[in-house]
């Protein structure tokens, strides 16, 4: 079958859309029709090089459809069934899923490395010649065939072209508040970056019951669209004092109890620890370049501070994608209020330059 796609050809290049050639499904996959993919920040790294990503390569991870064919030996998904498509396979046969770590399952990271399908074959080709796909999951396309693990199903009502961004945003950030870190009720949280992982860290710790969370974000309207998701202050990076001075200065001197890095740079994640305050914790959700090395005061050592990597949220996504989705539908969870614009996939490029600019929180590309 034919399927429009936005392929990278070459790092640091736009995007082309064109046709492509799709294979069908095989034991253990199915073809999911995207109704909608959200645009991440991880992609916008693997199209400037600070991720890897092998080309030529469909992008997009972070989608949701309709299962258009299941292939054989899958029982838990039917054609007709609303999904939304996830990083992990969740095999439950590696020692991180009997652990219960399915965040951690180990055939994510073959999906991640190899860009082919758990087989090692591809499904996308252009004229004969194998195209890969980012994640397993290649959403900057219409049609896609993907792991069945991948594939979690959801309430027929939940709006497929909001409800995308929990595929990989969402969870990774309000897992990161909920259960990487555990928010407590009562805390203080500090969330560095206010994109689409970082409002939803800061929903996730309203939602845990923190009662002073603090967006850091040099946009203004960032910072305004932090306070609507649930944010009780905001703060200026750029001011004269400074990230960590006016975070201390909003907690008593103390520092808060939880400090979220929603951006990936090393400065952040070295503000952070000196956010925190005695027995606090450093949450590290923003990706850098896998090479970056970061140094941290020995100061706080000993006062028992702590930092942590959180990976996708360290969710479940059986049980936590569909809790997700029913805060949603509840109002607990904020999605529309995220999205900055919705655009036709031929719009892909105009998008990754506004999200360079720091503009939005999230664009999502409607089919």
């Amino acid at each position: 079958m034919k399927t429009k796609a936005a392929v990278m050809y070459e790092a640091k290049q736009p995007l082309v859309v064109e046709e492509l050639d799709l294979e069908g499904p095989k034991e253990g996959e199915v073809l999911i029709k995207y109704t909608a993919s959200g645009i991440c920040h991880s992609d916008y790294s693997v199209v400037h090089g600070v991720l890897g990503g092998r080309s030529p390569m469909v992008l997009g991870h972070e989608g949701a459809g309709v299962i258009a064919e299941v292939g054989p030996g899958v029982t838990s998904l039917k054609a007709g069934d609303h999904v939304i498509a996830v990083l992990t396979p969740s095999c439950g046969e590696c020692w991180m899923c009997k652990e219960g770590k399915h965040y951690m399952c180990s055939q994510m990271g073959k999906l991640m490395a190899t860009g082919r399908t758990l087989s090692g074959e591809f499904r996308f080709s252009k004229g004969g010649k194998p195209i890969y796909h980012m994640a397993g999951l290649g959403t900057f396309s219409e049609y896609a065939v993907i792991q069945a693990g991948s594939a979690i199903k959801v309430l027929d009502n939940a709006p497929l072209d909001t409800v995308c961004l929990i595929g990989c945003g969402v969870t990774t950030g309000v897992g990161a508040a909920v259960n990487t870190a555990k928010v407590h009720k009562g805390s203080s949280v500090a969330v560095i970056g206010c994109g689409g992982v970082g409002l939803s860290i800061i929903q996730g710790a309203r939602i845990n019951g923190a009662t002073t969370i603090i967006a850091v974000d040099p946009m203004p309207e960032k910072r305004a669209l932090a306070m609507r998701m649930g944010a009780t202050h905001g703060v200026d990076p750029f001011a004269p004092e400074g990230p960590i001075k006016q975070v201390k200065a909003l907690t008593g001197g103390h520092g808060v109890h939880y400090a979220f890095e929603a951006l990936g740079r090393v400065d952040t994640i070295e503000q952070t620890w000196s956010m925190i305050r005695a027995a606090g914790r450093a949450i590290i959700v923003g990706m850098p370049d896998q090479k970056s090395k970061i140094k941290l005061s020995m100061t706080g050592v000993f006062g028992e501070k702590r930092i942590k990597g959180s990976g996708y949220g360290s969710s479940s996504p059986k049980r936590d994608i569909p809790r997700f989705v029913d805060w949603y539908l509840s109002g607990e969870l904020k999605l529309d209020e995220m999205i900055t614009k919705r655009i036709k996939l031929e719009n892909i490029n105009q998008a990754f330059d506004e999200m360079g600019r720091g503009e939005g929180a999230r664009s999502v590309i409607v089919y």
